[in-house]
């Protein structure tokens, strides 16, 4: 009786330790396919959290926009997931829905003609900054307010091998997908007007253009140009990728592409014109004194953009230097003078660069902004047609502060408050060091 007992017992016991084994496997197995259902969620971005959608803000009293309303940003957003949320990674890059934000680049020459660089890409909403340039001024702010970019996660891919399938794919005569061949470059001093600019040729007509405001993609690839590279070299190559992926659309109303590229580009522009020797650029520059009072209103001049690369002086800034102060060791200058050094380098690059261009190049003088532009530069040198509309959109947003990652808020100019306010310690840096260059691109303006 007792064995029978013990019997019953261990098979009871071996019965309960199976049934929890089993609800143990089954808890795991839901847990697993919460927490996939979890990640693939966060990285397409399905979700009803408000939270989720990037917000925006209006100052003095303005109404947001409707591109910028949430409701209907939200509506976009499920629509765009509705036509393409089952698409792979590759299908979205491929089909032209993701755009190249940024690129890493491990070798420019792979050796067998090509290169090793990775792509990142995410559906940029580019209807943001149509709709106002002043509010996501920069690539970064538009990316960083763009759904897709900020909540599907970006997506990486090898470079190379997804330009070619994207070429093929545009080469197909089922497709609507096109890339555009830049329209212009802009290059820069910084601190200048070069985001007005920008934003000018957004305005002038939004459904058209398409611009990029200092999107990390050309620049990084430009830097990988050097003087012995030819127009068929790996490096080039590169950039044309680049700039191909990023000129890639599915509106049939976009017609121009421009690049509004980062001012320590401006050393690259050689790089550009090797890439794209019949593509007109402008440099825009602004008065030695102000451009100076624009880096250095920060209360820690150290951090100055003009100052950034003050631990490791690059060889042109250290030859700069010696030119105009044989004795002065870039070290030990000043805050003032490293600035107006950094700049005038930026200076002579344009210079240099536009001695070469063929009159590809040209040089704007901020103080000429916005009627050089809607006079001269998108007409004559650009080629782009203007009517009344263009012109009145154009000087509309001049009025508007071209940073303002606000909804209404206006500029006032500044020159004059900068010119009264500087410091003797800027006026003599940006004379010994800045001037004469400034000087050289003025009569050219």
């Amino acid at each position: 009786m007792k064995e029978n007992t013990g019997k019953a017992r261990a098979e009871q016991w071996r019965r309960q330790t199976l049934t929890n084994a089993a609800a143990l496997v089954i808890i795991c197995i839901a847990f697993y396919s919460v927490v996939q259902i979890g990640k693939t969620k966060a990285r397409n971005g399905r979700s009803d959290d408000v939270s989720i959608i990037p917000k925006f803000k209006a100052v003095g009293g303005r109404e947001l926009p409707l591109e910028f309303q949430e409701s209907h940003r939200r509506g976009l957003y499920e629509t765009w997931w509705a036509d393409h949320g089952d698409k792979s990674d590759r299908e979205l890059i491929v089909s032209g829905e993701a755009t190249l934000v940024d690129i890493a680049i491990n070798q420019k020459d792979d050796g067998n003609g090509g290169y090793d660089a990775t792509g990142t890409f995410c559906h940029v909403d580019f209807y943001l900054h149509k709709a106002d340039p002043t509010v996501v001024p920069m690539f970064r702010d538009l990316v960083a307010k763009s759904i897709h970019c900020s909540r599907r996660g970006k997506i990486r891919m090898d470079l190379q091998s997804i330009v070619d399938e994207a070429r093929a794919y545009d080469a197909r005569a089922d497709t609507a997908t096109t890339s555009l061949e830049p329209a212009g470059f802009v290059f820069h001093e910084s601190r200048c007007g070069s985001t007005l600019v920008a934003n000018s040729l957004m305005a002038m007509d939004p459904e058209a253009n398409r611009v990029y405001s200092e999107s990390p993609p050309p620049v990084t690839a430009a830097k990988m140009i050097s003087g012995s590279d030819g127009q068929d070299s790996s490096a080039v190559r590169l950039l044309r990728d680049v700039i191909y992926m990023m000129g890639r659309t599915n509106d049939a109303r976009e017609k121009r592409l421009f690049f509004k590229i980062q001012s320590i580009g401006t050393k690259s522009i050689p790089a550009f014109m090797l890439a794209y020797p019949k593509t007109p650029w402008v440099f825009i520059h602004r008065d030695a004194v102000q451009v100076m009072m624009s880096h250095l209103k920060t209360k820690d001049k150290t951090e100055a953009v003009c100052t950034r690369s003050r631990s490791a002086p690059p060889s042109d800034l250290v030859a700069l230097v010696k030119a105009r102060d044989p004795s002065a060791k870039v070290k030990k200058l000043t805050t003032e003078d490293y600035c107006a050094a950094h700049l005038a380098s930026l200076c002579e690059a344009a210079y240099n660069a536009y001695e070469d261009s063929n009159g590809i190049g040209r040089f704007v003088d901020y103080a000429d902004l916005p009627d050089a532009l809607v006079e001269d530069i998108i007409p004559n040198h650009f080629g782009e047609s203007m009517n009344e509309e263009s012109k009145a959109r154009i000087l509309k947003i001049s009025g508007t502060y071209s940073k303002a990652r606000t909804v209404g808020r206006t500029w006032k100019e500044d020159s004059q408050k900068k010119e009264e306010a500087a410091r003797p310690e800027i006026r003599a840096a940006s004379t010994k060091y800045l001037l004469p260059v400034w000087e050289k691109l003025k009569r050219l303006s």
